[in-house]
């Protein structure tokens, strides 16, 4: 411990939860440093305590009214002394006996070991690197809070545009993937699925950003991370609508992006038909257990077509057709190639012209349900029909790169919670088929006050919250963001071990959902600017402020260094 800055405060109570320090007249205090001051115990010895500064003050002593900073400032004419001081939070007590420190006790700067300590360095098995504190050196996290061991998930908040979420959620999964010797076996064959849900920003990860500075370099250099954007990226988008037989992705600034798409018979054997009711209204009548009843039969009539990957034709059990059948369709016979050739198919069972509808399909259920059920299922058609078509498998393969991008921004509404939920329920489905926490999944969700809101109820957000609260014993972490933490599910946001948050709306900021930061904190949150975070963590009792680096990869077409043009070679 060196640097003496200046001395606990005598003129006010101090506690075990914080001090103040009067800062010597040679020196400074500034937010977010880290100070320790030794306090003698009678019989116990020698007691460290550790803070943060959360707010640095300055005053005139001496000066009784506003007009005496004049006469002291500018006249000389009356005797005063500028004083500044720092009020501290208490971080640790080591050893463990929470006592006061004592008024008029030294502190010093933590520096090496002692900042170590101050931030729980020390006992942290696997400190991962998550920015940089005041001082220019790495503040981390307990890896274990994460990954699964003791905890997981992250959640990150913050106003859209200013807060930089995606950014930030980005900078921690490039930690992850660049810091093998810390994440360990957590690391190896980690995937990650990342959903990009606005314009294209997540589609240049694998470039170079033009604008990337050897400051910026450095900076990673101290996180002990190579200055380079993922090394390992594949990139996938829907077809465009009306692309015919040749799928094009639906991308404007790029175009070596695969396309995916599911199978009529991948539509059903995976049981997706629910994700396309996803709406709040659908979960106050009888909607999704028609959706149930229909799905179970679907599994067992539909028999694939010969000659047509993925397509399937409706015939009853009965007539012995078991799985792995493959028939020929008969003269007349509806083959299934489409979402509307599926949502045709199902209208001779569910709204026949003819009679009531077939209770086998359907259950007991009033008319009207049924109705409601085949009228979401034709508007379904025109807004992600084109991501259900028979062919040759489009299926997303996330284990051709450890960073999977889906880009679903050109979707509908309805199109995007499709895609999320079809997604979601795959990569759980694998791990509990696995039983295995590892290899990691890691997926990065936008938007998540949409999918899992604070009310109401979808099958994704069923999904979500299983995830949240399963997920980490089956190694599936969940980083989500969202503008509002008071919008999302308490559910998901409760298994959130580590949480984030950029610059917040002042009203936001007040919510109960921000209850783990200081007073101090919150008030700060409202001016962060772009690059700056307030991470909360088990391992360390009060919120620590960060910087992140400026990212080495392209974060728009614009950006792409001279010479990385995607164009290129097509």
């Amino acid at each position: 411990m060196t640097d003496a800055v200046g001395r606990v405060l005598g003129s006010e109570h101090t506690s075990t939860r914080e001090f103040r320090v009067a800062i010597g007249e040679d020196h400074y205090l500034q937010l977010d440093d880290l100070v320790v001051v030794e306090t003698q115990v009678p019989g116990r010895g020698q007691v460290n305590t550790y803070g943060v500064v959360t707010e640095v003050e300055a005053v005139y002593e001496g000066a009784s009214f506003e007009s005496d900073t004049f006469r002291i400032a500018e006249q000389g004419s009356m005797p005063g002394a500028a004083v500044r001081s720092a009020r501290v939070s208490v971080t640790r007590v080591d050893p463990e006996l929470w006592v006061a420190p004592n008024p008029g006790g030294l502190v010093e700067r933590a520096t090496g070991e002692a900042r170590d300590k101050a931030l729980y360095t020390d006992e942290m098995s696997r400190p991962l690197p998550v920015g940089l504190a005041r001082d220019g050196l790495p503040v981390f996290v307990d890896l274990d809070f994460f990954d699964g061991r003791k905890g997981g998930h992250m959640s990150v908040s913050g106003i859209s545009g200013v807060a930089t979420k995606t950014s930030f959620a980005l900078f921690f999964l490039r930690m992850l993937t660049g810091r093998s010797d810390i994440v360990g076996d957590a690391g190896k064959n980690l995937r990650v699925l990342v959903f990009n849900v606005k314009g294209e920003d997540l589609l240049w990860l694998d470039k170079p950003n033009k604008d990337f500075s050897e400051g910026d370099a450095e900076k990673w250099r101290v996180l002990g991370v190579d200055p380079s954007p993922f090394p390992s990226v594949s990139l996938w988008a829907p077809p465009r609508p009306r692309s015919g037989d040749v799928a094009v992705p639906d991308t404007a600034g790029r175009q070596d992006v695969a396309v995916f798409a599911w199978t009529p018979r991948e539509f059903i054997d995976e049981g997706l038909l629910p994700f396309v009711f996803t709406d709040a209204s659908d979960t106050r009548n009888q909607i999704l257990f028609v959706a149930e009843r229909v799905e179970a039969q679907l599994r067992r009539y539909a028999v694939d077509v010969a000659g047509v990957p993925g397509a399937v034709v409706l015939r009853d059990p009965a007539e012995g057709h078991g799985p792995g059948s493959l028939v020929t369709p008969n003269r007349g016979e509806r083959v299934i190639e489409t979402l509307s050739d599926l949502v045709d198919a199902l209208e001779e069972f569910l709204d026949p012209n003819d009679g009531e509808p077939d209770q086998r399909w359907t259950g007991r259920v009033q008319p009207g349900t049924v109705s409601a059920f085949m009228r979401r299922l034709v508007a379904a058609v025109i807004r992600l029909g084109h991501l259900i078509r028979a062919g040759e498998s489009r299926r997303i393969d996330r284990s051709a790169a450890q960073v999977t991008v889906v880009g679903i921004q050109s979707l509908h509404d309805l199109g995007q919670r499709f895609v999320v939920g079809a997604l979601l329920r795959e990569a759980f489905a694998e791990k509990e088929k696995s039983g295995q926490r590892f290899p990691l999944s890691v997926v990065v969700l936008d938007e998540l006050n949409k999918y899992a809101p604070r009310d109401g109820q979808s099958p994704i957000k069923d999904m979500l919250i299983d995830i949240a609260q399963r997920g980490r014993s089956l190694g599936v972490l969940l980083v989500g963001a969202q503008q509002t933490a008071s919008r999302v599910a308490p559910e998901v946001l409760e298994n959130a071990a580590i949480r984030v948050t950029g610059r917040l709306d002042a009203a936001e900021a007040e919510r109960p959902e921000y209850g783990w930061m200081l007073p101090s904190t919150r008030a700060r949150a409202r001016l962060l600017k772009p690059g700056t975070m307030v991470i909360s963590q088990p391992a360390i009792p009060v919120p620590l402020v960060v910087d992140f680096p400026f990212p080495p990869w392209a974060t728009r077409k614009e950006e792409v260094a001279e010479g990385d043009d995607p164009f290129e070679g097509l």
